[in-house]
């Protein structure tokens, strides 16, 4: 297994920009070449820019808080709350999402957030929130619009 085989055509990557960290957040890779060395450039990408990066400035995702989820979890289920393995088990959808997808989560305001793997779905609240992942926030649910799955990146 290489250095660098997370980085991906398609895959949601976290840029650690050089720059006093100005433009750090998640892109999307949109070009890369065949064979990626310490100085090759890729292409990544958000809703509003783009940027030429070297491979070092790329992560696959940040600290991961899924011993803690599963550790709330084990606590929750044990005060008789259920939690599901896939979305269509708690709302009516065309949406395959499942335990061990990865995603993008965008908040509110438009800032996104990943790779984060999905960790858990719980009963739909009425904010439309069941949807629980690897997160700061694990123990609060996000909206399955909120989401972005991230094909490929299992």
């Amino acid at each position: 297994m290489g250095k660098y085989d997370f980085i991906k055509l398609g895959n949601f990557l976290y840029w650690h920009d050089p720059d006093s960290g100005l433009s750090n957040g998640v892109y999307q890779v949109a070009s890369i070449p065949e064979n990626i060395e310490e100085d090759s450039v890729i292409l990544i990408a958000s809703d509003t820019s783009e940027a030429e990066v070297f491979p070092s400035e790329l992560s696959p995702t940040g600290r991961s808080h899924k011993e803690d989820f599963l550790r709330w979890k084990t606590e929750r289920e044990a005060e008789g709350i259920e939690f599901y393995d896939h979305l269509s088990k708690v709302m009516d959808t065309e949406n395959d999402l499942s335990v061990g997808d990865m995603v993008a989560f965008t908040n509110d305001y438009g800032v996104i957030f990943g790779p984060c793997e999905v960790l858990a779905f719980g009963n739909l609240c009425n904010s439309g929130r069941c949807v629980y992942i690897d997160s700061d926030s694990y123990w609060f649910p996000n909206r399955p619009d909120q989401l972005t799955i991230m094909r490929g990146a299992k």
